[in-house]
Order: structure tokens, then C-alpha cells, then sequence
């Protein structure tokens, strides 16, 4: 079975904001709380959206590279 190597990397990078994303979660909840004094929603609820948006940047540049591979594998059966 083959690897394709770029997409096992993306998958490993994606992993890794995944935990990221959770750990300074939970660490801003917890240092914004203790500034302000009492429990809010604030903008560190906002933290996980932010580690999606990089994961879907990366699927879809991860997808466009893909395409571009396979444009150029046809054309050249073509030629």
C-alpha cells in the first residue's frame, strides 16, 4: 500500500491544532475568568472556530494541490 506523504503530514499537522486549539481553550477560559473575576463567554470561546478555519484552509489547499496533480497527470497521457 502506498503513502501519500504530503496528505500524512497535513493529517498530523491537522491533529496537532486539534490538541492546541483544546489546550489554549481551556487555559484562556480559565485565565479570563480569573481576571475578570466571575464566568463569562467571551471571545476565548472563539479559539476552537479559529483552529477549524486553519484545518479547513488546509483541506482545501490540501484538495486544490490534488486537482493540479491529476490536471497534469491527464494532460500529459494526452500528449
Amino acid at each position: 500500500m502506498k503513502i501519500n506523504k504530503k496528505k500524512f503530514i497535513f493529517r498530523i499537522i491537522e491533529a496537532v491544532i486539534t490538541v492546541v486549539t483544546i489546550i489554549v481553550t481551556v487555559i484562556s477560559i480559565e485565565y479570563a475568568t480569573k481576571i475578570r473575576g466571575y464566568a463569562a463567554i467571551g471571545g476565548e470561546y472563539l479559539i476552537p472556530i479559529f483552529g477549524l478555519l486553519i484545518i479547513l484552509f488546509l483541506e482545501e489547499y490540501l484538495g486544490n494541490e490534488e486537482k493540479k496533480n491529476e490536471n497534469r497527470k491527464s494532460n500529459k497521457r494526452r500528449n
